[in-house]
């Protein structure tokens, strides 16, 4: 396949991911809600170890947090079949693995380590969950938002790209922002490092063949936020579901997929594994849900 080739199916691919959006505009209620921890113990520690203060300079919080996602980038090597072995905080992950690309971890833990670093630094910032419609797609991917004050918004940072999502103006946007300019059609565009915001039509058009933007929009049919935001707790994760997405059904369904996979390629061990996961989900009680007016909300302690 040629490079135009390559770009005609990026749009396609892009343009169906965003008719699925458009089919699954309205969101479920839920009660889920989120915390977050300005002043854990151990964000000392953390900026006395990495000079995460100057990396991120003076400015807005949205300037000063892309300062250090852009930082962290280039650091940070992606390993997709990293186990999680490392204690999830920022502390244990950056002593594993910042600058030794030996030893990669993947968007789940980097998302992690923005997060921790920004909340350090004083700025609102949550771990957030790109979720595919499809059952049989078993590839998501995990990012940062953080909260900008001189915007009253939450702001999208993907610690594994380096990039942002902004509008047709270079607006940098939320996730869900980003998700309803793609569901009505408008544009929208992932913004990396050292890319120029003058002509946004081409910027769409160069990380539209990069594969960027149809991968961001191919993870937005729903979203997941850690409802604790602090240093390494783990307090579970709220949904915001479009309505008539069965997602517990969804969930089980996809780790059929992958146990049906698995056993095919005589993985017995790890098939296993993956057929006592499906059967605590059948178990488990519907995963929360949060609405949207709290999603979108301004963060409070």
């Amino acid at each position: 396949m040629n490079k135009k080739e390559s770009a005609q199916t990026q749009r396609q691919l892009y343009d169906i991911y965003c008719g699925i959006i458009f089919n699954a505009q309205q969101f479920e209620e839920g009660d889920g809600a989120i915390k977050y921890e300005l002043n854990c113990p151990e964000y000392g520690e953390l900026l006395q170890k990495y000079p995460i203060e100057r990396v991120a300079g003076r400015g807005g919080d949205f300037e000063r947090a892309l300062r250090v996602c852009r930082w962290l980038h280039p650091g940070l090597k992606h390993n997709s079949y990293y186990d999680n072995h490392i204690p999830c905080n920022s502390l244990a992950l950056m002593e594993y693995s910042f600058n030794k690309p030996e030893q990669g971890i993947n968007c789940l833990n980097k998302a992690k380590i923005l997060a921790e670093c920004c909340l350090a630094l004083g700025i609102y910032a949550r771990r957030m969950y790109m979720m595919p419609y499809s059952p049989y797609d078993i590839d998501n991917h995990v990012v940062t938002e953080i909260y900008d004050r001189a915007r009253a918004k939450w702001i999208m940072l993907d610690p594994t790209t380096g990039a942002y999502i902004a509008d047709k103006d270079g607006e940098p946007l939320s996730l869900l922002e980003a998700r309803k300019c793609a569901g009505e059609g408008k544009l929208m565009t992932a913004v990396t490092a050292r890319q120029s915001k003058k002509d946004m039509k081409a910027l769409f058009g160069r990380n539209l063949a990069e594969g960027y933007n149809a991968y961001y929009v191919k993870n937005m049919a729903y979203f997941g936020v850690d409802m604790v935001n602090n240093f390494g707790k783990e307090g579970g994760v709220a949904y915001l579901v479009p309505t008539g997405l069965n997602l517990k059904k969804k969930t089980v369904q996809t780790m059929q997929y992958r146990v049906d996979m698995l056993t095919g390629m005589n993985k017995s061990e790890l098939a296993a594994l993956f057929e006592k996961r499906r059967d605590d989900l059948i178990k488990a009680d519907e995963p929360t849900r949060i609405s949207e007016k709290t999603f979108s909300a301004a963060p409070t302690m």
